[in-house]
C-alpha cells in the first residue's frame, strides 16, 4: 500500500487490512489458483530473494533444535491462520528460510489452496512449508479446533482478516480471534496475534477514521480491540500481540535496524511486510509471552494523538529481529 508519511497519522490503523484469503501435504501438486491469485503472486515471486539477512536473526539456539518436543520443528510446527494473504506469506516465508528463523510452518488458508504454488522458493525453505490441505476458516470453531490438534502447533500466527468472502471484521477479528485462542489453549500453543495499531486509543483520528469504513470492514478497530480481550482473557500469558502500523509498499533495506517497537499505543508509523514478518519471527524466537507491542519503521514514527509525546520513553530498538524484544514489559 503506497501511502506518505504525511497521511500516516490519518490512517495509521489501517495497519492490518491485509486482504487475505484464507488440512498437512509437501509442495509437489497443489490445485490450481485463480488468474487473478496467479497475477498477484507472479508479481510477489520477483521479490522473494529480498528477506532480511540472516544476521537479523539469532543463530538457532536449543530452543529450536529438531525435537519433537521443540518449537518449529515438524512434529511441532508453527501454524499460519490467513496464511494465503501477502502478510501471512511473508510470514511463513520468513520463518521457513535460510535467512529467516529457519523454523518448520504450516500454511492454513480459507481455500485449502497453496498461495505459494507458482511462487519460486528456495528447495530448504520449501521443506520447511507444508500446506494443511483442508480449507481453515476461522468462523468455523470446531473446523479451528480440527485442525490444531492434527497439526499439533507450538505457535500459532494470527495473519487472517476481513474480506467479503471471509466474513466481517466481527467474524474475524473477533469471533475467529476468539475461536483460535481457545483451539490454541486446548493443544497447548502460543498464539501471536497480529493486531493493529491505535485500537487502545478511540479518540484518535486513525481510530475514528478506520473504524467508520463501512461495509464488511465497518468497526473494525471495535472488533479487533474485542479479539484481543478476548485472547488475554482465554490464553492467560501464552500470547503475544503484535500492533503494526500501516504496511508499506516495497522490501525492507536494514531489517531490525530500522524497526522501533513502542508499548502504550501512544506511537504510530509505518513498516514493510518483510518487516512486520521479522518482527514475529523475532517474537517467536525470543520467546516473550504476555506481551503487546506496536511496531513501525522509526523513520515513520508520529503521535496518535496531539498530547503524546516523541520519545515516550517506552521505544525498543536492537539489531536483530529477536533482540527488538529483550526490553518488553509485561501487560
Amino acid at each position: 500500500m503506497m501511502i506518505s508519511i504525511g497521511k500516516i497519522l490519518s490512517v495509521i490503523a489501517l495497519s492490518c487490512l491485509h486482504m487475505n484469503i484464507k488440512s498437512v501435504v509437501a509442495y509437489s501438486s497443489q490445485p490450481s489458483v485463480t488468474e487473478t491469485r496467479r497475477e498477484l503472486l507472479s508479481n510477489l515471486s520477483t521479490k522473494t530473494a529480498g528477506i532480511a539477512s540472516l544476521a537479523f536473526f539469532q543463530k538457532p539456539s536449543s530452543a529450536y533444535a529438531i525435537d519433537e518436543l521443540e518449537i518449529g520443528s515438524p512434529s511441532r510446527p508453527v501454524a499460519i491462520i490467513g496464511g494465503g494473504g501477502r502478510t501471512g506469506m511473508a510470514v511463513a516465508e520468513t520463518l521457513a528460510s535460510e535467512q529467516g528463523a529457519r523454523l518448520h510452518s504450516v500454511i492454513m488458508t480459507r481455500s485449502g489452496k497453496d498461495p505459494f504454488q507458482i511462487v519460486k522458493l528456495p528447495p530448504t525453505t520449501k521443506e520447511r512449508l507444508s500446506l494443511f490441505q483442508r480449507p481453515v476458516d476461522v468462523r468455523d470453531a470446531e473446523g479451528v479446533l480440527a485442525a490444531m490438534k492434527e497439526s499439533n502447533p507450538s505457535v500459532v500466527v494470527y495473519a487472517a482478516s476481513a474480506s467479503k468472502q471471509g466474513g466481517n471484521t466481527f467474524d474475524v477479528d473477533d469471533g475467529g480471534v476468539e475461536n483460535v485462542a481457545r483451539a490454541c489453549k486446548v493443544v497447548g500453543a502460543k498464539l501471536v496475534l497480529i493486531s493493529a495499531l491505535a485500537v487502545d486509543r478511540p479518540n484518535s483520528k486513525s481510530y475514528k477514521i478506520t473504524n467508520t469504513i463501512g461495509g464488511y470492514l465497518d468497526k473494525i478497530m471495535d472488533a479487533k480491540l474485542n479479539g484481543e480481550t478476548k485472547v488475554r482473557e482465554i490464553l492467560g500469558d501464552d500470547y503475544v500481540i503484535i500492533r503494526p502500523g500501516v504496511l508499506l509498499s516495497g522490501k525492507s533495506k536494514n531489517g531490525p535496524n530500522d524497526i522501533e517497537l513502542n508499548q502504550g499505543d501512544t506511537i504510530g508509523g509505518g513498516l514493510s511486510r518483510d518487516e512486520l514478518a521479522g518482527i514475529v519471527a523475532g517474537a517467536i524466537e525470543s520467546q516473550k509471552k504476555g506481551i503487546t507491542v506496536e511496531a513501525y519503521r522509526t523513520s515513520t514514527r508520529t503521535k496518535l494523538q496531539p498530547e503524546f509525546v516523541i520519545p515516550s520513553g517506552n521505544e525498543m530498538v536492537a539489531s536483530t529481529y529477536s533482540g527488538l524484544f529483550d526490553q518488553v514489559k509485561s501487560d
